[in-house]
């Protein structure tokens, strides 16, 4: 199974600089579902709407709808695109500070980079997909994973 963090998730469902990559990616590797825990859902959901946010703020075109979005991510579940998964929340707490312990000084990888990294190896992913660099550093050091894909826009 593959575990998209929420960078990666964002470029598949919204339209930004790494939505051609994130299509690409996601086309290229057969291993399916993608896991969905219900904290990258509400993650997800609130990068969308802090992206149309900030866009709107910026008086920017927004690129994409918030309703379709959501909508494909539940169509997406129903379909079995996405698969719901909920790690034992204490032992992913557990993990994510040890990993952090280890890693975060050498990586920079944030607090909510470091969970991810948590739940997909508590929820033995064989893949993590990415576009934040340091949290693809810290994943790929672990070795706790098959292949880590990180391929920030061009």
């Amino acid at each position: 199974m593959i575990y998209a963090d929420t960078s990666f998730l964002f470029s598949l469902y919204a339209l930004d600089s790494n939505s051609a990559s994130a299509v690409r990616i996601y086309e290229s590797d057969a291993r399916r579902p993608l896991i969905f825990t219900p904290w990258q859902r509400f993650e997800l959901r609130n990068t969308v709407r802090l992206a149309a946010h900030r866009l709107k703020r910026a008086g920017g075109v927004l690129p994409f709808s918030i309703g379709n979005a959501f909508k494909q991510i539940d169509e997406d579940l129903k379909s079995g695109v996405l698969r719901h998964a909920e790690p034992d929340w204490r032992e992913t707490f557990r993990l994510a500070e040890s990993v952090s312990d280890q890693l975060t000084l050498s990586t920079g990888a944030g607090g909510v980079d470091t969970w991810h990294i948590a739940s997909a190896i508590l929820l033995q992913a064989e893949v993590f997909w990415t576009f934040d660099d340091e949290q693809a550093d810290m994943a790929s050091r672990l070795g706790k994973f098959k292949a880590v894909k990180c391929v920030p826009a061009s």
